[in-house]
């Protein structure tokens, strides 16, 4: 599993509803600015990490829990003077859809945390101590590999994904450890996200923003990792595929993201994820 060294790319790939990984790293290494197709949960065990998620900062304490929705740019920075230990879970977001309903959606959490704007949820001592024994459970039964395992495994997980939107929904304070940001590439983040459809250049941006473009341009990049051009391409070719997967013809999700002709979005579409959009359809 790569979390990547270089920013602006997708790392990372998931060919079955979950998997979980449980990691121990002693050796000094960097990692870059990355996103994925899938959601992420980071279950903190020990180190000194500041996780940047979208902009923010989040200095860790043992047994957070990091809330990574599929797309969103983050990256640990790590002081390895001491083992940075994590468990981490990919989750296939269609999996997840199977089971929404009226009464429930497995990925409550992700929404939440994107309502919050906090990227990691700090629960009491109990609560992180049930979560954390069943994440360990999950990785007994997919070492042992027992009769049904594969299937057992499954219902672990969904016991896990219960268990933690039942946290998040009950404990609404745990949503706000204290990150750091810079309000203006905040402010810039949130502004791309909700008008994707429009005009996005650099001198609508500065102006809005009351910002000199340069100033505007390296503040951006330093507390994403991305360019803005980057970060509005990346962003609207994954919503994009977002609206095709769900039905949308692959013409009109590209003038919904905002491109200006669907040759030019095809292009950027396919440099991208190496397939056509039609191919999604």
């Amino acid at each position: 599993m790569s979390e990547g060294k270089d920013g602006y790319e997708k790392t990372g790939y998931l060919h079955q509803h979950y998997r979980l990984f449980h990691l121990k790293d002693t050796k000094q290494r960097e990692y870059g600015f990355h996103y994925h197709d899938f959601d992420k949960i980071v279950c903190f065990i020990d180190g000194r990490v500041d996780y940047l998620i979208e902009g923010k900062k989040y200095k860790l304490e043992p047994y957070d829990f990091v809330l990574v929705s599929r797309g969103e740019i983050h990256r640990p920075v790590v002081d390895f003077s001491i083992p940075y230990e994590r468990m981490i879970l990919y989750i296939e977001h269609e999996f997840l859809e199977r089971y929404k309903n009226e009464s429930y959606d497995l990925s409550e959490c992700f929404r939440r945390a994107k309502e919050e704007k906090a990227g990691v949820v700090r629960f009491p001592s109990g609560v992180c101590g049930k979560l954390y024994e069943t994440l360990r459970t999950v990785e007994r039964n997919d070492k042992e590999q027992k009769y049904a395992s594969g299937l057992y495994g499954e219902l672990l997980f969904l016991e896990f994904m219960i268990q933690l939107n039942r946290a998040c929904l009950e404990k609404e304070e745990a949503f706000h450890p204290a990150a750091r940001y810079n309000r203006k590439v905040l402010e810039i983040i949130e502004y791309v996200n909700e008008h994707m459809r429009e005009a996005l250049t650099i001198d609508l941006l500065a102006a809005r923003f009351y910002m000199s473009k340069y100033h505007m341009m390296r503040q951006f990049k330093k507390e994403t990792g991305y360019s803005i051009h980057q970060y509005i391409l990346e962003k609207r070719i994954l919503s994009a595929k977002d609206m095709i997967q769900e039905g949308m013809p692959a013409t009109a999700a590209a003038i919904e993201c905002g491109f200006k002709d669907y040759s030019t979005f095809s292009r950027a579409f396919r440099k991208k994820t190496g397939r056509m959009p039609t191919g999604l359809d």
